[in-house]
């Protein structure tokens, strides 16, 4: 796939996403309602806290396999030379 057709595959797929309906985002009002309370916002402190620390595994992963990438392409690039 070319440079052009990545980029406007790219912009497709944002604007659609963007005129979703907010509809598709919206929690339930029993949710909502629980977490506009005093004790929902110490949930809402550890429901972040959560989320933080399950994005901690892909994120290292990720960033672990594109530096041995890296590190690859270098050595590769070291004995052409």
């Amino acid at each position: 796939m070319g440079r052009g057709k990545t980029l406007a595959a790219c912009v497709a797929i944002v604007s659609i996403v963007l005129w979703l309906p907010d509809s598709a985002s919206a929690q339930c009002a029993m949710c909502r309602r629980a977490l506009q309370s005093p004790e929902g916002q110490q949930m809402v402190a550890a429901f972040r806290s959560g989320i933080l620390v399950l994005l901690a595994a892909p994120f290292s992963l990720v960033g672990v396999i594109a530096a041995l990438v890296v590190k690859m392409q270098r050595r590769r690039q070291n004995l052409s030379n």
